[in-house]
């Protein structure tokens, strides 16, 4: 005979341990509905600005050089060797101060000798004056003469031939006054000719001597004293200090905003922690093919104490938009990618769009393209795609 199978035992700690497990699926399974739920079904207030197009300050920025408006390279007109430099770099001068000498002896002794030939050349005046005042008694005697012979011929008293040998002397003395006129209009010509080479050598002397053309300072020197200095060649260079400005540059679709008047802050890379006040001076007519920029100068309401020209520095002009703007907070500005972006509230839930933004205006940003009037702009912190939302507080 076959035994009977036992029966299996249930315990009550099995029933209490499949209890245990049901329940940790059910509150598993609850946790996870309630966190869908939250996050992607039950709306969150959330801060928002809206979008409204109004006029704005725009700070406009570009980099910029050190430069001058007046700023001369003093240069010689005349070749020679320098006897002397009587300034140096970093020296103020005035206007006609002498900068530097030119060795000048054989100028001196060509103005001596030309002094000497105007005098000479003035005695042959004298000389042709007195010439003709001779010619002047011999025409009056031969004149005297020729008019008594006439009469007598006249009276049978003489004979032609008598008459024919004075009037040929009268002639001949009016022919000696001609001469001697132009004796003396030639020697006064050749008093004019050497009185102006005078005057050119005079010239040449006085540019042997260098002089400052404008008050301002000595920013580089080139030469030293017993160079060959050659006409044209750089000597020094000299700034006026009250034209010295900053030349920015812009790209050229801030032509129509940028004006002239308006002030801007300047920041020098040598000391990046003071600000300078100036103010727009005039704008170039012209736009680089290349970079597209145009230059601005930026006048200084003073100067740093280690300037330089051609330092660089970074401009920003505070110009007024020219038409109504989009401008939105820069904090709610955020970045994927490396892009800008905002979120925006869109059918209820969070989208992060792209943007352009353009110029900055105190802690709010243009943008370009990316928003349009109305567009709720949403609190970036917190925010993922598609995140259900609702307005909360507006931003200002």
């Amino acid at each position: 005979m076959k035994p009977e199978p036992v029966p299996a035992l249930h315990t009550r700690a099995d029933h209490s341990a499949g209890w245990r497990r049901f329940a940790f699926v059910a509150l598993a399974a609850l946790a996870a509905g309630a966190y869908g739920f939250y996050w992607y079904i039950l709306p969150a207030p959330v801060p928002y600005h809206e979008v409204r197009p109004r006029l704005m300050s725009l700070e406009i920025n570009g980099p910029g050089l050190l430069d001058a408006i007046n700023r001369v390279v003093v240069t010689s007109r005349i070749q020679g060797f320098l006897k002397v430099i009587e300034a140096d770099r970093n020296d103020v001068v005035k206007t006609g101060q002498v900068l530097a000498r030119l060795e000048s002896v054989d100028l001196q002794n060509q103005l001596a000798a030309a002094v000497a030939e105007v005098t000479a050349a003035e005695r042959g005046v004298t000389e042709a004056q007195s010439e003709r005042a001779r010619a002047q008694a011999m025409l009056d005697k031969t004149k005297i003469e020729f008019e008594r012979r006439t009469t007598l011929v006249r009276l049978n008293a003489a004979s032609q031939a008598e008459l024919t040998t004075t009037e040929a002397a009268f002639k001949q003395a009016e022919a000696d006054i001609a001469r001697t006129d132009a004796g003396i209009e030639r020697a006064r010509a050749q008093v004019l000719s050497q009185q102006a080479n005078v005057k050119v050598l005079e010239a040449r002397l006085a540019e042997a001597t260098i002089t400052s053309p404008l008050d301002g300072v000595v920013i580089s020197r080139e030469r030293n004293p017993g160079d060959l200095l050659l006409p044209g060649a750089n000597l020094m260079q000299v700034v006026e200090l009250s034209t010295i400005n900053v030349s920015a540059r812009f790209d050229e679709s801030a032509r129509s905003t940028i004006k002239v008047g308006q002030p801007a802050r300047i920041r020098f890379a040598a000391d990046p922690s003071r600000e300078w006040n100036g103010k727009v001076l005039r704008l170039s007519r012209q736009v680089d093919q290349e970079t597209r920029e145009f230059t601005a100068d930026i006048t200084l309401d003073s100067l740093p104490e280690s300037w330089a020209m051609g330092q660089r520095a970074n401009v920003a002009v505070e110009a007024q938009s020219p038409e109504r703007v989009i401008g939105i907070p820069e904090s709610l500005v955020s970045r994927r990618d490396g892009r800008a972006g905002v979120w925006l509230a869109q059918r209820g839930r969070a989208v992060w769009t792209p943007l352009t933004l353009g110029y900055i205006s105190g802690s709010n940003i243009e943008v370009t393209r990316g928003l349009k009037e109305g567009d709720a702009v949403l609190a970036p912190a917190g925010r993922y795609a598609f995140q259900p939302v609702s307005l909360g507080t507006p931003l200002p």
